[in-house]
């Protein structure tokens, strides 16, 4: 049963693709008879589809529905989607619903309404939970919770930047969303992610990814204090969707805008993120653990 879970989260992560039944079996560590019965049985529930032609396996028609059934089970996600959505509207901007998964983030939703050469994200991208990334998910964590996340091995920070990082949590907390800037190496991310959804396997893609994370750690890519007087230009900002139980269940990331704005426009921006995010967690039942003040003052923050 645990194998057969495994092999069903194999396929989640990558649902544009077909696989062998040894490369499956090399994936899920198992030997390649016992992957081709579990497939087997998988297929014949619909779980998993099999294409006779060239004896592939890909995500099967009946996950649509426990997807649907998953989702009406989880009040967080369909509030969050829906928020997101009209989010997107108003403010012709690609917007996404992301989630943790163990210790990367991915996008569940997408809802596009930006121009037709902006930033965009996918369903099914992720990223490791490593600065800068992912910090709505670890602002409002413990403080296991925060060490473990700026302390982790693979991408090691000095003691200056894990401050830097610390003081930046503060102003995510304090402002309620993060904010992240454009750099000139966000594209090629980008890039690298979407090359991984569709070619899981692809080593230069992985090895690019890892070496941009790694340069982008170091960086300014996680705004701290946003100067009242100075244009910048914005990758995303992201906010919290909290469950009942006070935790970070969802955020919604707005990506953009492709253009230099003021400060005043990216509190006016934050406002409105602020509102759909609060009204998620209504929707869902859900309590944020504190009152987070929306940024006043044209976006600017002491």
């Amino acid at each position: 049963m645990l194998r057969a879970c495994e092999l069903l989260d194999e396929l989640s992560r990558h649902p544009t693709e077909a696989f062998s039944v040894s490369e499956l079996a090399r994936r899920i560590g198992v030997p390649r008879a016992t992957c081709d019965s579990l497939l087997l049985a998988l297929a014949e529930k619909g779980l998993a589809l099999r294409r006779d032609d060239d004896l592939r396996y890909e995500i099967g028609p009946k996950c649509v529905v426990l997807g649907d059934a998953a989702r009406v089970a989880n009040s967080v996600l369909v509030a969050a989607g829906g928020e997101a959505e009209r989010l997107a509207r108003q403010t012709s901007s690609c917007v996404a619903v992301a989630t943790r998964r163990d210790d990367e983030a991915r996008v569940a939703d997408v809802f596009d309404f930006g121009p037709p050469f902006g930033i965009r994200a996918r369903v099914g991208q992720s990223i490791p939970l490593v600065p800068p990334f992912g910090a709505v998910l670890i602002a409002w964590a413990d403080d296991e919770g925060v060490r473990r996340w700026l302390e982790q091995q693979t991408y090691p920070l000095s003691p200056p930047e894990i401050a830097r990082y610390r003081v930046a949590l503060d102003a995510v907390r304090r402002r309620g969303y993060s904010v992240t800037v454009v750099t000139d190496r966000r594209p090629e991310l980008v890039e690298a992610l979407e090359k991984l959804i569709t070619s899981p396997d692809a080593h230069d893609a992985r090895r690019k990814r890892d070496e941009l994370i790694r340069e982008m750690s170091h960086s300014e890519y996680l705004a701290t204090d946003i100067d009242a007087y100075t244009t910048m230009r914005v990758s995303q900002l992201s906010a919290p969707v909290f469950d009942r139980a006070g935790k970070v269940a969802a955020m919604i990331i707005v990506l953009g805008p492709d253009y230099d704005i003021t400060p005043a426009e990216l509190g006016a921006l934050g406002e409105q993120l602020l509102r759909s995010v609060a009204a998620a967690t209504e929707r869902a039942g859900g309590r944020a653990p504190e009152l987070v003040a929306a940024t006043t003052n044209g976006g600017h923050s002491s």
